[in-house]
């Protein structure tokens, strides 16, 4: 069993918001590198994705290290591919914990109680 003893834990996703998709953004195929992406090993399939990092939320993520807050950083993608972005971006020193994407979670509480307010900065 993990244990984290820190009572401020941040979560942040990876795709769409560590890392841009070009498609999403209105440039070219992530297959072919584009101004300002960056070449991601997928270590599922061995194939390279070409994205783009999401500096304000990569600032973020390093500010709430630095005030002291446990990082984690999770993707649908599932734990290898957000690994692959943390290490790839430079963030390992940042992130406590790498893990696959809750598909689910039970609480008494409903998602809004929990997490009332989502950030995301554009």
């Amino acid at each position: 069993m993990i244990e984290i003893q820190n009572e401020f834990i941040v979560c942040f996703d990876v795709d769409e918001t560590l890392v841009l998709w070009p498609e999403n953004h209105g440039f070219a195929s992530h297959t072919q590198p584009s101004e300002g992406s960056i070449a991601i090993r997928d270590p599922y399939d061995g194939s390279t994705n070409h994205l783009v990092p999401y500096k304000k939320h990569i600032d973020l993520l390093k500010k709430y290290k630095g005030r002291g807050m446990c990082v984690v950083v999770w993707s649908a993608g599932g734990v290898l591919w957000a690994k692959s972005v943390v290490n790839t971006l430079g963030l390992a020193d940042y992130v406590d914990l790498v893990m696959t994407k809750p598909s689910k979670l039970v609480d008494d509480l409903s998602l809004s109680k929990i997490f009332p307010k989502p950030i995301y900065i554009k």
